[in-house]
């Protein structure tokens, strides 16, 4: 016998996710997609074939936003700070 639970969401959960979304969390999800969702690990130079340049940009691109959003929370830290 198998038994399945199946999980239906409705618009308010949707409505939730995003109304929550913060600068922290949006870098844990983009940080886990190459070992979740998106099934490609950034490539070390020289190891990347001509099929994967799409991919490797999609990971440059992850890349530069995780960057990005550590800079703006490390900025929103250090708002009014006097050291």
């Amino acid at each position: 016998m198998k038994q399945y639970m199946v999980t239906e969401y409705e618009q308010s959960d949707f409505d939730g996710v995003k109304s929550k979304m913060t600068l922290e969390r949006a870098v844990e999800v983009l940080s886990g997609l190459p070992r979740g969702w998106f099934p490609y690990n950034f490539p070390g130079y020289g190891k990347v074939c001509g099929a994967d340049l799409e991919n490797f940009e999609i990971c440059c691109a992850i890349d530069v936003a995780v960057d990005a959003l550590l800079e703006r929370i490390k900025e929103d830290k250090n708002y009014g700070s006097t050291d």
